[in-house]
Protein backbone atom coordinates (compact mmCIF):
# COMPACT_ATOMS: atom_id res chain seq x y z
CA UNK A 1 0.00 0.00 0.00
CA UNK A 2 1.55 3.38 -0.69
CA UNK A 3 2.25 5.57 1.82
CA UNK A 4 0.53 9.24 1.41
CA UNK A 5 3.07 12.15 0.43
CA UNK A 6 3.40 15.28 2.52
CA UNK A 7 1.63 17.89 1.87
CA UNK A 8 4.37 21.38 1.86
CA UNK A 9 2.84 22.17 4.94
CA UNK A 10 3.98 18.93 6.65
CA UNK A 11 7.30 19.39 6.08
CA UNK A 12 7.65 21.73 9.13
CA UNK A 13 11.04 20.72 10.96
CA UNK A 14 14.15 21.74 9.87
CA UNK A 15 16.56 18.86 10.51
CA UNK A 16 20.24 18.51 9.91
CA UNK A 17 21.01 14.78 8.17
CA UNK A 18 25.11 14.37 9.00
CA UNK A 19 27.81 11.74 8.56
CA UNK A 20 29.20 10.60 12.14
CA UNK A 21 32.85 9.10 12.99
CA UNK A 22 34.45 8.40 16.23
CA UNK A 23 38.29 8.82 16.15
CA UNK A 24 40.56 7.63 19.14
CA UNK A 25 41.03 10.20 21.77
CA UNK A 26 43.60 11.10 24.05
CA UNK A 27 42.10 9.73 26.86
CA UNK A 28 41.57 6.73 25.86
CA UNK A 29 37.42 7.58 24.53
CA UNK A 30 35.78 8.69 21.27
CA UNK A 31 35.57 11.89 19.93
CA UNK A 32 32.72 12.28 17.88
CA UNK A 33 33.49 14.21 14.10
CA UNK A 34 30.39 14.95 11.69
CA UNK A 35 30.79 15.89 8.17
CA UNK A 36 28.36 16.56 5.12
CA UNK A 37 25.89 18.13 6.91
CA UNK A 38 22.69 18.85 5.14
CA UNK A 39 19.58 20.99 6.20
CA UNK A 40 16.15 19.91 4.95
CA UNK A 41 12.40 20.54 5.70
CA UNK A 42 11.03 17.62 6.75
CA UNK A 43 8.15 15.87 8.50
CA UNK A 44 8.93 13.52 11.92
CA UNK A 45 5.98 11.77 13.25
CA UNK A 46 6.07 8.66 15.92
CA UNK A 47 5.38 5.25 14.47
CA UNK A 48 2.79 2.81 16.04
CA UNK A 49 2.74 0.56 18.68
CA UNK A 50 3.57 -2.54 16.50
CA UNK A 51 6.15 -1.38 14.46
CA UNK A 52 7.62 -0.24 17.68
CA UNK A 53 7.17 -3.95 19.51
CA UNK A 54 8.34 -5.73 16.16
CA UNK A 55 11.71 -3.69 16.18
CA UNK A 56 11.73 -4.23 19.96
CA UNK A 57 12.19 -7.96 19.26
CA UNK A 58 14.44 -7.54 16.70
CA UNK A 59 16.58 -5.56 18.39
CA UNK A 60 16.49 -2.83 16.12
CA UNK A 61 14.07 -0.02 17.70
CA UNK A 62 12.17 2.29 15.33
CA UNK A 63 10.74 4.96 17.22
CA UNK A 64 9.66 7.52 14.06
CA UNK A 65 9.81 8.21 10.68
CA UNK A 66 10.96 11.09 8.77
CA UNK A 67 10.01 12.12 5.44
CA UNK A 68 11.91 14.82 3.38
CA UNK A 69 12.54 16.15 -0.24
CA UNK A 70 14.26 13.25 -2.27
CA UNK A 71 18.13 13.12 -0.63
CA UNK A 72 20.69 10.87 -2.75
CA UNK A 73 23.48 8.64 -0.53
CA UNK A 74 21.65 8.47 2.64
CA UNK A 75 22.46 5.30 5.03
CA UNK A 76 22.79 4.29 8.14
CA UNK A 77 25.94 5.64 8.74
CA UNK A 78 24.03 9.07 8.99
CA UNK A 79 22.71 10.39 11.90
CA UNK A 80 19.60 13.18 12.40
CA UNK A 81 19.36 16.47 14.42
CA UNK A 82 16.25 18.63 15.20
CA UNK A 83 16.66 20.87 17.96
CA UNK A 84 18.23 19.19 20.41
CA UNK A 85 17.13 15.90 19.85
CA UNK A 86 19.02 13.46 18.17
CA UNK A 87 18.40 10.28 16.07
CA UNK A 88 19.64 7.07 14.96
CA UNK A 89 18.87 5.88 11.25
CA UNK A 90 17.64 2.31 11.08
CA UNK A 91 16.73 2.06 7.61
CA UNK A 92 15.92 4.39 4.40
CA UNK A 93 13.72 4.05 1.52
CA UNK A 94 12.47 5.95 -1.31
CA UNK A 95 8.85 6.57 -0.81
CA UNK A 96 6.96 4.97 -2.97
CA UNK A 97 9.47 4.39 -5.37
CA UNK A 98 8.91 7.47 -7.25
CA UNK A 99 12.31 9.61 -6.55
CA UNK A 100 10.32 12.34 -4.96
CA UNK A 101 10.40 11.86 -1.26
CA UNK A 102 13.15 10.23 1.02
CA UNK A 103 11.51 8.23 4.08
CA UNK A 104 14.06 7.57 7.57
CA UNK A 105 13.34 5.09 9.98
CA UNK A 106 14.79 6.30 12.98
CA UNK A 107 15.54 5.13 17.15
CA UNK A 108 15.30 8.63 19.25
CA UNK A 109 18.84 8.60 21.40
CA UNK A 110 17.72 11.84 23.17
CA UNK A 111 19.44 15.35 23.78
CA UNK A 112 22.47 15.39 22.09
CA UNK A 113 25.37 16.61 24.69
CA UNK A 114 27.49 19.54 24.51
CA UNK A 115 30.46 17.64 22.82
CA UNK A 116 28.20 16.77 19.52
CA UNK A 117 26.42 13.80 20.28
CA UNK A 118 24.93 11.44 23.45
CA UNK A 119 27.94 9.74 24.49
CA UNK A 120 30.10 12.85 25.83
Amino acid sequence: MPMREPSAGELDRRITIRVRADLPADDQGLVPVFSDEKRRWAKIEPVGTAVYNAGLQLENKVTHRITFPLLEGVSEAHEVLHGQTLYRVRRVADMNGTRRYTVLEVEELGPQKSGGGIYV
